[in-house]
């Protein structure tokens, strides 16, 4: 899995007030949290965050956080980033630290691999579950998993017990669908209809004719 480095700053004072100052200042707000250390706030470079962003996203990646005036490495993974609604820039992060020691829950996506032959004859692919929820130990995160589906036919489909992956427990319902091939959809159109004036103009038509037929038997009578 992905693993970097991040440096932060201890930050002195909580509220709206000081995390607005910090954002003028340069930096983005946030808090350290988890089973091994008490919570409390930190301030990061918003130049260094916004580069990680680029580069690596923010699901799934162990960080190496370094902070200055605090002995020591921590492991922390970004839980949750808030952006601004307007800019979609960084406003504050919550950073989980994990321990090496004991397993954690999250999500992975899924990502799908090959063209299936279903969708070479015409079917329809439907990717239902994009993110797969485990629990394994930090150090065994995967990036994501990979579901080969170059085999499924129409009407074939993959099942959350199609995927095993190394280390890592699996805690979505086995019976869920992740992926299936549908058959191409139909549109049925109809016939036109003549119209109804047409079909009375054509049966008295051959009424007019078939009485004329009659009228000349007669006449040669």
């Amino acid at each position: 899995m992905k693993e970097v480095r991040l440096t932060a700053e201890k930050r002195d004072g909580i509220g709206k007030g000081v995390a607005r100052q910090s954002r003028l200042n340069g930096y983005i707000p946030g808090v350290v949290y988890g089973p091994e250390t008490e919570s409390f706030p930190i301030t990061m470079k918003a130049t260094e965050l916004d580069a990680f962003l680029r580069h690596h996203g923010h699901s799934n990646v162990l960080i190496d956080l370094d902070i200055d005036g605090m002995p020591g490495e921590r492991k922390v993974l970004i839980r949750e980033l808030q952006r601004d609604p307007v800019r979609g820039t960084p406003r504050h992060v919550d950073m989980y630290q994990v321990s090496m020691k004991k397993r954690i829950n999250l999500s992975i996506g899924i990502e799908l691999v090959g063209m299936p032959e279903g969708v070479k004859l015409g079917g329809i692919l439907q990717h239902i579950i994009r993110e797969l929820d485990i629990a394994c130990l930090p150090t065994d995160i995967p990036d994501n998993v990979q579901l080969d589906v170059s085999e499924l036919q129409i009407g074939d489909s993959l099942h959350v017990s199609d995927i095993t992956i190394d280390k890592v427990e699996i805690l979505a319902n086995p019976k869920r669908t992740v992926v299936t091939v549908v058959p191409p959809t139909v549109v049925k159109t109809e016939e036109p209809k003549a119209a109804e004036g047409a079909g009375e103009e054509g049966a008295a038509a051959e009424g007019e004719t078939a009485e004329g037929a009659e009228g000349e038997g007669k006449k040669e009578e």
